[in-house]
């Protein structure tokens, strides 16, 4: 009996759906006779169910899982293949920003159609956007790689972005949308800003107060290093913040905080990637009086946390002395190449522990790796009587002196892909 259902079922459901044919086939024959334009109304219907799948694929959170990976830089992204036929509009396209290139030199590097993408990057960073959006214009992958990547090497101050994105890119491999990722949550961000903004304004206050580019400097790079110990393991390491907050950061939140203090500082600093014996590395170059210097905080931090004292082996070199052991990236080899001396340490303030000096087991630069032998001459310190660092509190006030830097409490987060440091 059971069978006999069944069949009768499946009997009866052939006869249905060739009834529903001819009832629909007779209606597109009989159009016409209607004054009804057939292939106008097949139009309409593609198109309709196209833009409801665009909708569909708009209305989702989040872009799936990759296809395709951008890892040419610090910021690293995943995409996938998107239904293009129906975006939205362009949200906090950026038009409003301007960027002295002076300050911001990877963003003169880019094209016009890059730029405006990367004031809407920019601008979505800064709302905390965490949904899909779409571009301004679309870039192939590689110019989308080299535009987030500019964005984040201009701009230490959003140290709430992550290094991990999406983005969508449709049937021509052409990037249309872009979804970022942050390493603080939204509800902890102004607490975050608080904390970080108090130590940079009570840093940058404090270098100000020396009179030449030197000494501010100089100031800058003692008080992040006394601030900050070398941890590939610490939260949020490729930001600022886990340099002058955490006190524990890995190269890029040295470089990153170096580069942010002396811009409020009122000095040109650049961050830079490229490899440093053999590694991901990442160092600033910085202009003191009119002259363009490399200096690398992360390393000259580990060697003195070795040593017990502060030392300034990678402060203010040219290219022909870092270059045996660092080497710019591509993007980094377009900025201002570092040929003068006149600032070096050893010519303004005395002799340091030089590289010959140093035995770093291969270039793994951490904390304990090194052998130093003293060097023929005593280190000269910039300040006369050195004074032990203090705490900083939660609520410190911008005018401190130059004795009162120390690292302050733990933040939360944790970053995407790294510049670990070698």
């Amino acid at each position: 009996m059971k069978k006999r259902k069944k069949l009768s079922s499946f009997i009866k459901g052939i006869i249905i759906t060739f009834a529903i044919a001819i009832a629909v086939e007779g209606f597109v024959l009989c159009m016409p006779l209607l004054g009804i334009d057939v292939d106008d109304t097949i139009s309409y219907v593609t198109e309709t169910i196209a833009a409801a799948k665009g909708f569909f694929a708009q209305s989702t959170s989040d872009l799936s899982s990759g296809e395709h990976t951008l890892g040419n830089g610090p910021m690293e992204g995943t995409g996938t293949e998107q239904d293009s036929s129906s975006l939205d509009s362009p949200v906090n396209t950026g038009e409003e920003y301007t960027f002295d290139s002076t300050v911001y030199p990877y963003r003169a590097l880019l094209s016009s159609e890059e730029q405006a993408v990367y004031n809407q990057i920019y601008a979505n960073a800064v709302a905390y956007n965490t949904k899909i959006f779409t571009l301004v214009n679309e870039l192939s992958e590689s110019e989308l790689s080299e535009t987030i990547n500019s964005v984040f090497n201009d701009h230490p101050e959003l140290f709430w972005l992550n290094t991990s994105y999406k983005y969508g890119y449709n049937k021509s491999n052409a990037v249309v949308q872009v979804q970022l990722s942050f390493g603080i949550s939204s509800d902890q961000l102004d607490s975050a800003k608080t904390q970080f903004n108090s130590v940079v304004d009570s840093i940058s206050t404090a270098a100000s107060a020396y009179s030449s580019d030197i000494e501010k400097e100089l100031y800058i790079h003692d008080a992040i290093c006394e601030l900050t110990t070398y941890n590939t393991n610490a939260d949020l390491n490729q930001s600022a913040y886990s340099a002058l907050v955490n006190g524990s950061t890995v190269c890029a939140g040295y470089a990153r905080a170096f580069q942010l203090i002396c811009q409020e500082t009122g000095l040109t600093c650049y961050y830079l990637t490229g490899t440093a014996s053999g590694g991901d590395h990442a160092w600033n170059i910085i202009s003191v009086d009119g002259d363009f210097y490399n200096v690398d905080l992360t390393w000259d931090d580990s060697i003195s946390e070795s040593y017990g004292s502060s030392v300034y082996t990678y402060f203010n070199l040219t290219d022909d002395d870092i270059s045996d052991d660092h080497t710019r990236s591509e993007l980094g080899s377009k900025l201002p190449a570092c040929t003068a001396t006149a600032m070096s340490y050893t010519n303004v303030y005395g002799s340091t522990v030089e590289k010959s000096d140093i035995d770093n087991n291969g270039g793994q630069i951490t904390e304990g790796n090194f052998t130093i032998n003293e060097p023929q001459e005593p280190i000269t310190d910039w300040r006369n009587e050195p004074a032990p660092f203090e705490d900083i509190g939660a609520g410190q006030t911008p005018d401190m002196g130059p004795d009162d830097m120390a690292p302050n409490d733990k933040g939360p987060g944790n970053m995407g892909p790294d510049f670990e440091g070698n």
